[in-house]
């Protein structure tokens, strides 16, 4: 197996314990702020702020509006790590799959008007032939698939 498609793989497996946590429906502050018992004005506190501005703190977290200083800020204040980490829908592995798919499907579709023009279409855009074009794109340079 080459080491991209391993790299890629090994990727997919840590990542995949992410995709089953999705973030909270008030946001992380408040949910571990509450998971700790400790109360905005003791939060407050630890990051020099007022009850109320922990309230909009947490706010603009649950709209997606905050800074990542902030949310480090509001981490470490509570004894936490910030962990920021893209997810992806699906596995990167797949991913990349239906692109090189999505692309050899054009490749047929570009060769089988070509051919279609020349009288001579039999045989291209069969199922194998996409697959046989699939597997050359995933061989190749990966860069390519996403041009």
């Amino acid at each position: 197996m080459e080491s991209r498609e391993l790299a890629r793989q090994q990727l997919d497996h840590r990542l995949h314990d992410f995709r089953l946590a999705p973030s909270p429906v008030g946001g992380w502050i408040r949910t571990i702020r509450q998971a700790l018992g400790m109360t905005m004005a003791q939060l407050g506190r630890r990051l020099g702020v007022s009850a109320p501005a922990i309230a909009a703190l947490e706010g603009s977290e649950a709209r997606g509006a905050i800074s990542l200083a902030r949310l480090s800020d509001a981490a470490e204040a509570m004894g936490c790590d910030l962990v920021v980490t893209f997810v992806p829908r699906i596995p990167l592995t797949e991913m990349v799959r239906q692109q090189a798919m999505r692309k050899a499907q054009q490749d047929q579709d570009r060769l089988l008007h070509t051919m279609r023009l020349e009288g001579q279409e039999a045989g291209v855009g069969s199922s194998e032939a996409i697959d046989r074009s699939a597997a050359r794109w995933m061989e190749g340079r990966p860069a390519r698939l996403w041009d």
